[in-house]
């Protein structure tokens, strides 16, 4: 037999092998979501402006990928900033959760899975919430829940089921709640 033929057919063997190989790894790269990804980000940090040019919210988070057909984002691990109004002397919003989407124009946020939430008002008392199901709405400042959500402040804790707050006025409402009372150290 010809040593020209037998590499030529090893050659050929090895070049479908690899091909099969590529395809494969290829089809498990693909998410599992329904719809295929046109970008995955890793690590790093969006800034998301309003409408007048103003900032809506930042994002930090390890892993991101778009959906090409309704240009929503799903975020893994995120940590969002939402910044106080204009010449509040109050600190942003730092609210964090297991996984997050965003809507297409960045105008509604679904946190989910221990969501926490966190701010200073202007006099230094920190606000705290826990959830498992946080929406915000960065461009009107308000969160809801309808789920158990507890709010803490120094001397105060609030435990109930459904929420909506004034991010800006660091004003809550819960529904059907019990408050608990601490002296302060």
């Amino acid at each position: 037999m010809n040593w020209r033929l037998v590499l030529g057919i090893v050659l050929t063997a090895a070049a479908i092998a690899i091909g099969a190989s590529l395809w494969r790894q290829n089809a498990m790269d693909l998410p599992l979501e329904a719809g295929r990804s046109d970008y995955t980000l890793h690590d790093f940090e969006l800034v998301s402006l309003d409408a007048q040019g103003n900032e809506s919210f930042t994002l930090r988070a390890p892993k991101l990928t778009r959906d090409p057909d309704v240009r929503t984002l799903s975020v893994t691990t995120p940590v969002f900033i939402i910044p106080p109004r204009a010449g509040s002397a109050d600190t942003p919003w730092t609210v964090d959760s297991k996984t997050a989407w965003v809507s297409a124009k960045g105008d509604e946020i679904r946190l989910r899975g221990d969501v926490h939430a966190l701010s200073t008002k202007s006099g230094g008392q920190p606000v705290r919430m826990d959830t498992q199901e946080l929406d915000v709405f960065p461009n009107a400042n308000r969160a809801t829940s309808k789920v158990a959500v507890s709010v803490k402040q120094p001397g105060l804790i609030l435990n109930g089921h459904g929420m909506d707050a004034k991010l800006d006025d660091r004003v809550v409402q819960l529904r059907n709640f019990k408050a608990r009372y601490e002296k302060s150290p």
